[in-house]
């Protein structure tokens, strides 16, 4: 057989790789095949048991959806060459392999960057390792920076509407098991279209249009900002900057010794050796540490006897803090202020240059202008609310 065919069950359909491409020399490469290893959703799987699914098969997923967008942009006249389809296909791949593990619940906590930044690190990496020649890797550095030219390239992979959002939310709701995300993934695509350079769509797609802006808003709440999920993301990360400030004090740990080394050197090729897996072990070994703080922290990872995360009114934020510190527990490892326009995930803001351009016969349109009602523009209002997590006993 000429392709290696990797059965997806989100999209009950075979990802086509061809064999001895350099696509499969980079899916079978060190960077990549660590994303098996870390979780799409971080520690949501605490709430929904279910959400085990990794950065490795979203990644083949936006791969696959980007390789359906070329070919049907070329059905539709739009000149793509085969460099630039490869690039294209190559960056969807690579996007998330800056991500730390447990993704963004412990970005920048491990090593302060990015995991855009990050993923251009992974790239110089993953070029020498499989042999991609200059021109290749300098093209797909450019679009993830968002400076390859036309526009629509790196909008295919970076976008308010792009294979990355369509696979994640489907793949998300998928094994979440909630129904908010089953988007119409065919449907969105069939509609896409190119001008002067940039993304468009077809009016055509509007109701596909239109259910992905809600889906993403449904996502947002009832997976991304759900509370107890919220709770969990801010223990686990208090943890390991508990493991982080006792390291950089001289303090020994009986922890994994890589993530060890990461935390107190922050070194980038160590960072690129750690999973989900470093963390977790990490975490049930110092369920037993002296540092009380510490143990306490992992024990209730460990146990499941999480935070609590309740909506407060912006001047009541300091009363909570004084809570924390009265009941005997210290603020920076028990108290955390999260605002839903600060976390990573984010619902479709009809503003800025990334907004979902519609292609009517003699105009283009940003997607809620044209919509007969205002339900896209009263789901992309910015929503003010301001949460505190904290331990359920200072409540």
């Amino acid at each position: 057989m000429k392709y290696r065919l990797i059965m997806d069950p989100v999209y009950g359909e075979f990802i086509m790789v061809e064999k001895g491409s350099l696509i499969e020399r980079i899916i079978d490469s060190f960077f990549l095949q660590r994303l098996r290893h870390i979780r799409q959703l971080g520690p949501c799987y605490y709430i929904y048991p279910t959400a085990e699914h990794t950065r490795f098969q979203h990644s083949l997923g936006t791969m696959w959806l980007a390789k359906k967008a070329v070919e049907l942009l070329r059905l539709k006249g739009i000149e793509i060459g085969k460099e630039l389809e490869l690039t294209i296909l190559i960056s969807a791949l690579v996007h998330d392999t800056g991500h730390s593990p447990y993704s963004h619940t412990l970005e920048k906590v491990i090593v302060p960057y990015s995991h855009e930044e990050l993923t251009l690190q992974a790239l110089t990496g993953i070029s020498a390792e499989v042999g991609m020649d200059r021109d290749t890797e300098e093209g797909v550095r450019r679009l993830l920076s968002k400076s390859l030219e036309p526009p629509f390239t790196h909008q295919l992979v970076s976008s308010q509407l792009d294979c990355d959002r369509l696979d994640y939310l489907k793949r998300d709701a998928f094994y979440t098991g909630v129904s908010f995300g089953l988007i119409d993934v065919n449907r969105i695509l069939v509609s896409i279209t190119v001008e002067g350079g940039q993304l468009l769509w077809n009016y055509r797609g509007f109701s596909a249009l239109e259910s992905y802006v809600m889906s993403r808003y449904q996502m947002y709440w009832a997976v991304y900002f759900h509370r107890t999920n919220l709770s969990v993301q801010v223990l686990l990360k208090k943890a390991v900057e508990r493991m982080k400030e006792l390291l950089l004090d001289g303090k020994s740990l009986e922890i994994d010794p890589t993530l060890a080394q990461t935390l107190k050197t922050g070194n980038i090729e160590l960072f690129f050796r750690l999973t989900d897996g470093n963390i977790l072990s990490s975490v049930y070994s110092l369920s037993y540490s002296k540092d009380r703080v510490l143990s306490d922290l992992c024990r209730r990872l460990v146990k499941r006897r999480l935070f609590k995360t309740i909506e407060v009114k912006p001047s009541d934020v300091i009363t909570y803090k004084d809570r924390v510190e009265r009941a005997g527990y210290h603020p920076e490892y028990y108290f955390e202020v999260v605002e839903p326009a600060k976390v990573a995930y984010s619902y479709y803001s009809p503003s800025g240059e990334d907004i979902i351009k519609v292609k009517l016969e003699d105009r283009v349109e940003e997607l809620s202008n044209i919509a007969p009602t205002d339900a896209i523009k009263a789901l992309s209002r910015r929503v003010s609310k301001v949460y505190v997590t904290v331990p359920e006993d200072v409540l």
